[in-house]
Formats: C-alpha cells, structure tokens, sequence
C-alpha cells in the first residue's frame, strides 16, 4: 500500500507540475527584448502595474506596429471572434451551429460591406490613417506568425489566419450592428400595430413623450435651441461576443469646476465580458501623446485623449434602419413595383465554410430598398409572407470610421475633430468633447435620412408606395449638437436630443432621460467638480422614478390584503430610489414591475413574444407611461370572460411576487436584500461550455445599479428568480484638464485577455467597489514606477 500511495503521490506531483508548467508556458511575459521584422527603429513598451503598454516609438509607424504585436499578444482570441463574426466565417471556426448567425450577417450586408469599403479605402492612396492602419496590422500579423498562441486556439483545435484591412472593416460593421436597434425592435412593434391596433400600441412609449427628458442643443451662431418572437434573440446569443448598448459621458467647462479647466467623463454601457471590451494603450511619438481605448483589432481608439483634448462617445440611439414590406410584380415575381415601375430583385450567393461539414451554399436577394431578409430573421417570416426589405444606412456608402478616428485622435483643435465626425455616416455616434483651451462640445455624427411623409420609423412601410422612399439627407450642419452652451455643460445618456436647427425632432431608440435628467441636477448644483467628486456622481445607484411608481403601485393595491408584508410595503413606500446591494425595496420593486408587465401582455404577445420584448428599449422608455396609463387596454387578459382593470392586474402581480421572494429567500422582508438577487459574471466566448466556465469566466458576485441609474446596469431576469446582470459600463473615465497626468480610470475586468496573465482580473475588485486607477501619462512616472519593459528591436 506504502508503494501504491508514493506511486499515486509521485504521479499526482507530475500532474500538478505539468499543469503549473503549461500555466508558466502559457503566461505572457511583459519583459525583455523581441525582433519585430516590420519596425524601422527599436520601441521601448513600459506595462505599468494594471498590464497597460505605454509605447515609445521614433516614429508614428513604428507605434502603430508596435501596438498592433501587443494589441494581438494581450486580445489575439477576442480579436478572432469579432472578426468572425463580422465576416460571416463563424461555422468555418467553431462549426455547424453557427451557420445560421453566418446567414444573417451575410444576408445584412455587412461582410460584403466590409469588401467594399476596404476597396474604397485603398482607392484613397497612402492617406495617414491608411498607412497607419497597415502598421497596425503588421504588428499584428508578426504575433500571429512567431507569437504564443492563446489556449483557446488548442482548445478548438484551430489556428488564426492573418489579419488584413477588411478583417478590420468587418470588425467596425458588426459594432454598427449592435448599434441598431430596429432589427431587434421593430417587426414585434409592427405585429402589435397590425394585430392589436393603435390604442395598444399608444399605451406603449415607442416615440419620445413630453415627460421624458432632452438633451439641449446650441449651436453657437444660432439662438435655437408570435411563437417565434425570440428566435433573433437567441440566434444573437450564439455569436458570443458583447454588443454595445448605451453610454454615460458629461464635459464640464471650467466653469464649474475647480481647477477652472475642462473635466471630462464617459462611460459606455457594453455587455460584459472577459476580456472586457476596451483595451487601454499610451502611445507616444515625436509631435503625438494619445491615451486610448481601442476595440480588438483597431488601431485607432474610439475614446481618449491627447495632451490638447479628449474625446468620448455614447450611443446617439437614431433610428437608421427602416423595413419595407414590397410588394410583387404580378406579371414578374422576380421584380417589385414601386408605384407603377417595376424594379428587378437582385440575387447573389455566398458559400459559408464549415468546420468538419460540408460547404453551404447560400442565395441573398436584394431590392432597390435592401436585402430580403425574411430567410434570416424568423419574427418577419412569421409576420408576412410578402419580402421584407431592409434598408440601412451603414451599407449605403463606404465606411469613414478610420479616417474619422484617426483625425480625432491627432487633431489639434476643435474644429478638426467637429469636420472628422462629420465623417461618421453609420452607426451614430454622439462624440464628447472637452480641450485644454476651455472649449466643450458634442456632435450627433451620423447621415440622418429624410424619410417620406407616410413613414412611421418603426412600423413596416409600405414598399411600393412612392411616397415612403427616402428623400435624402438632412447636412450635418443640422445635426444635433452643443457647443459651448452657457449652461455650462454638454452631457448624454442614449435619450432624445431636443430638435436640430431645422426644428426637425429625428426618431431613434432613445432612453427616457431618466440618466440625463440626475447628471444634469447634480451637475448644475455646484461648481467646484473635480476628478473626485465626479466618481460619486458617475457611480451613483439612485433612480428618482421608480419610487414615484412604486407609490403610485402600491395606491392601486389594497394594502390590507398583505398584512403579513406590511413590512415590505412600508420600506417600498419610503424607498429613495437608491439601489444600494443592502437595499430590499428594489428586490421587491423589481419583481412586482416583471409580473406587471407579464402579466398584462402576455397573453396577446405570447411567452416568446415577450421575452423578446424584454431584449427592446420599449419596456425601459414605457415603465411609468405604461403603468399610470388609465384606459390602457393591455390590462385586459384576452383569454378571460372578465374585463380585468390596473388594479386586478397589480394585485395578482404583487401576490405573486410576495410569495415568489418568500419561498426564494425566506419570510422575513429584511431578507430581500439586493445583492441576493444581482449576479455580475463576464462570460468568456467559451466559457459557455462546462467545464470551462471555471476557467475562463470571471465571476464578479453582486453590485449595485440599476437600469435607469447613472450607474446602468442591465438585468436579465432568470428562472431562479435571480438577476444576471448582462451589461453596464465598460469603462469608467474621468480626466481633468487642470491635471492631466492624474486622470483615473477602470476596466471590469483587465486589460489581458490571456487568461493566464495576471492582468486577466486585475481590476475586477476595483470595478465592483467603485474604485479607480491611475491613467499614466506621465513619462518620468511611468518609466520610473514599471516592473515591466519590453524593448522591440528591428530584426536584422
């Protein structure tokens, strides 16, 4: 037995000694000295403590190489996935299931889209930003070619192809993708319309109401101020990758601040992730110092600053997306008619590879007004029979975002980065902007359509009426926009700009301004905001709305039938609004307003209907306007013989929800705290399968936030009666202009995406505590304090 034991001992050691080996093997290393053949002088890389590279380069190309062999060396896996994706190549790498997700990108467009724009970009010549961009993959083809592979590729069993230009083009369109909203929204907005009728869709808050909030413009030289309803939401949960939601950004002039500079913030609501979506690099070069936050695979960043400016984004949520619904030529089913003219429908094929199976071959047709795309987006198939164009403005030109990034990242004054994002047709974006000199501005960028008269934005439209095409486009000069207003401030949350210089209101998927609305009063409550003071208000967890609703909810209730939760009422009844993890009110809060909603439309929308309904902007935009509504006609269940009011409807919703969280988490109301029932984990794209959720997810336990808070946080409500909370900010921002070189910042997870860097989770405590780090620019500082310093030498 001795022998055994020392037998199984010895073998055991040998197991935990290979499984620390392969750790060893696997972990990146942030030191010594590497031959990069594509780089004309040595770059000195400094990893400061948090794993974020400050590139030393003589040269703006060698900065760009060298930051696309360390983008590839800490993102390589997740820049993989976001290029799949993209291109329609996702069953080449991962297999069968994923045709379907291939289809659906190849039939919107946006592979092909990207070939075009690639095209367009070379046509170009040798532009900076083109130049600039090869570098980037250069860099990172060198790391693909000699570099350590991820473990996620011998998992697959798979290895990456080199990266190119268009790969990067796919890249920027499925980004743009998840900045469209109507896909996901309008065909369950459009059945409603057409098998229940306006007044059900009027109790809805589909447009901006009068009780929402506006983002103020100024223009400085104007005094103008089915059954089958989520097969889209799970055919997008197969793709793995996060898509962006939302944003918080505010720039406060010095006005208000102590220092007397500029103070800037953002913070972009992502779904989560790990790795998270940003990348944090410092890149510096004669005549160029940028802080950036870049997207796998870009070399430019979306979001940062220089020594002069910064700059910031969130989503603008414009509508950019309609549907026509066509109709057929009677004498040629391969035409439609718009009024009396006949127009061919075009066909075209893609083949989509597929790892371990045979090739499918698959047909796209296309209509003056789009891709037809009811084989691809089952809700429409479901809906007519007639073909269903999509018409979107991201394919309608070649993609700019480069050349627009680029500008802003390298621009030296205020005007240069407002005629950049004038370059920015799709997706749109609201760019923040705050400068040393005291300037303060945001632009709406983005081609805004002049739709016809007859169009409801999200409602199908008729495709052969002449009356519905689009009429063109409204100049960027009429965009939405702010810049240095007398209030002292520009600040967005995704809701509805107030109307542009032509007085046009321009429809979009916008949030209530519930967020707006609190930035805004705290902002113009002071005016000493520094970079401390602002962590408070961009962590803030209050929603003022809800315990307006949850008292108008609990008035509508007969409030002795729950005697034994008297409790309960009562601390929702003084509930502030705050979302703190101790909290109780909001578990209640939040269950009763589900089963509310279940409740009362369910029955016309089905259960798949409305768990697609939960993934639209609608529930969030119509929460008060639906409840306080008297004659809305969803509280009547269909299936019923009686005429169910509010009140029934709130009644049942709230005895369910009483006896739900007591069988969950006990009798006792004081209980029901909020981090029993939030859950924050970043899901890696393979962590989907058991076991290796354990080894590449990153739990992250509660935290606290809600959907309309500064502090967004998106919750998925789970069978178990739990929340998981599925996106929020991706990064959190906040610099001043008075102190540049002390700005802060933070990751949700870190900035490696190798799992087997200690960069991996660093930050992940910080996040969830609400703490931040330092955002190093200072050279003397960052070389003085690194650890870590890897020199890239031209190969010989």
């Amino acid at each position: 037995m001795k022998k055994l034991a020392s037998i199984l001992g010895a073998l055991l050691l040998m197991v935990v000694l290979s499984i620390l080996g392969f750790i060893a093997w696997q972990s990146p290393s942030y030191d010594g000295e590497l031959q990069l053949c594509c780089l004309g002088n040595k770059v000195e890389v400094y990893f400061d403590q948090f794993g974020i590279p400050h590139i030393y380069a003589q040269n703006e190309t060698d900065a760009y190489r060298a930051l696309g062999y360390i983008h590839a060396k800490e993102r390589l896996f997740q820049l993989e996935m976001l290029r799949r994706v993209g291109s329609g190549t996702l069953a080449e790498f991962l297999g069968k299931d994923l045709v379907e997700v291939d289809q659906f990108f190849h039939t919107l467009g946006i592979p092909k889209h990207a070939k075009e724009s690639t095209a367009a970009l070379l046509a170009q010549g040798n532009t900076p930003w083109r130049i600039a961009a090869e570098a980037y993959v250069e860099g990172v083809n060198e790391f693909i070619a000699h570099g350590k592979l991820p473990i996620e590729y011998l998992l697959i069993g798979e290895k990456p192809r080199l990266y190119t230009l268009e790969d990067m083009h796919s890249i920027i369109g499925y980004m743009s993708f998840t900045f469209a909203m109507a896909v996901k929204t309008d065909p369950l907005l459009t059945r409603i319309a057409r098998d229940l009728g306006p007044d059900y869709l009027s109790a809805l808050a589909v447009e901006t109401l009068p009780e929402h909030h506006m983002i103020p413009v100024h223009y400085p030289d104007s005094s103008q101020s089915a059954s089958t309803y989520s097969n889209l939401t799970a055919l997008l949960e197969k793709i793995l990758v996060p898509q962006l939601q939302g944003s918080n950004a505010w720039v406060i002039s010095g006005s208000l601040t102590q220092s007397g500079k500029v103070v800037f913030s953002n913070d972009t609501h992502i779904g989560f992730s790990a790795p998270s979506v940003w990348f944090e690099a410092h890149l510096e070069y004669p005549g160029f110092s940028f802080y950036g936050n870049h997207l796998a695979g870009i070399p430019f960043g979306f979001m940062g600053n220089n020594r002069h400016h910064s700059i910031g984004l969130t989503m603008f949520e414009n509508d950019d997306q309609d549907f026509f619904e066509e109709k057929l030529n009677p004498k040629n089913p391969n035409e439609i008619l718009i009024g009396e003219e006949a127009y061919p429908i075009q066909t075209r094929k893609e083949i989509i590879q597929v790892k371990g199976g045979e090739p499918v071959e698959w047909e796209i047709q296309e209509t003056p007004h789009g891709p037809i795309i009811n084989p691809v987006v089952k809700e429409i198939a479901a809906l007519t029979t007639n073909p269903v164009s999509s018409w979107w403005v991201y394919l309608l030109e070649p993609a700019k975002s480069f050349e627009a990034v680029y500008k802003m990242n390298h621009a030296q004054s205020m005007q240069e980065v407002a005629d950049a994002a004038a370059l920015i047709h799709a997706p749109g974006l609201n760019i923040m902007y705050g400068d040393i000199e005291g300037n303060i501005a945001w632009w709406g960028a983005a081609k805004l359509p002049i739709r016809g008269d007859k169009v409801h934005s999200k409602i199908f439209a008729d495709g052969s009426d002449p009356n519905a095409q689009p009429k063109g486009w409204y100049p960027f000069e009429e965009n939405p926009k702010s810049v240095n207003p007398p209030i002292g401030f520009v600040a967005s949350a995704n809701n509805q700009p107030d109307s542009t210089r032509g007085g046009h209101l321009f429809p979009g998927y916008y949030f209530p301004g519930d967020r707006w609305n609190r930035i805004a009063k705290t902002i113009s409550s002071r005016s000493d905001w520094d970079v401390k003071s602002l962590q408070s208000l961009q962590l803030e967890t209050v929603n003022e709305v809800f315990p307006e609703l949850a008292q108008f909810m609990l008035s509508e209730v007969n409030r002795d039938d729950y005697q034994e939760f008297s409790a309960a009422l009562e601390s929702l009844e003084t509930w502030d609004g705050d979302h703190q993890i101790e909290k109780t009110a909001p578990t209640l809060f939040y269950k009763w307003l589900i089963h509310t909603w279940r409740l009362a439309i369910e029955d016309e929308l089905g259960k798949e209907g409305f768990e697609a309904f939960l993934q639209t902007f609608v529930m969030v935009n119509s929460n008060h306007h639906f409840i306080t509504k008297t004659d809305n006609p969803w509280w009547d269940k269909q299936n019923s013989p009686e005429k169910e009011t509010r009140k029934d409807i709130l009644s049942e919703a709230l005895s369910l929800s009483l006896d739900e969280l007591s069988k969950q988490l006990g009798s006792n109301p004081k209980d029901w705290k909020w981090e029993k029932v939030v859950h924050l984990e970043h899901p890696h794209p393979l962590g989907s399968q058991k076991p290796l959720d354990k080894l590449f997810n990153v739990q992250a336990g509660p935290i606290a936030g809600n959907e309309e808070a500064v502090n967004k946080l998106t919750l998925k409500p789970l069978p178990d009666g739990t929340y998981q909370i599925v996106a929020g900010p991706a990064i959190r921002i906040i610099l001043d202009f008075g102190d540049l070189e002390n700005s802060v910042s933070v990751l949700p997870t870190g900035n490696s995406g190798n799992r087997f860097s200690k960069h991996y989770a660093d930050q992940k405590e910080l996040f969830v505590k609400g703490k931040y780090r330092p955002q190093e620019m200072n050279e003397e500082k960052i070389k003085k304090k690194s650890d870590n310093k890897l020199i890239l030498n031209p190969a010989d």
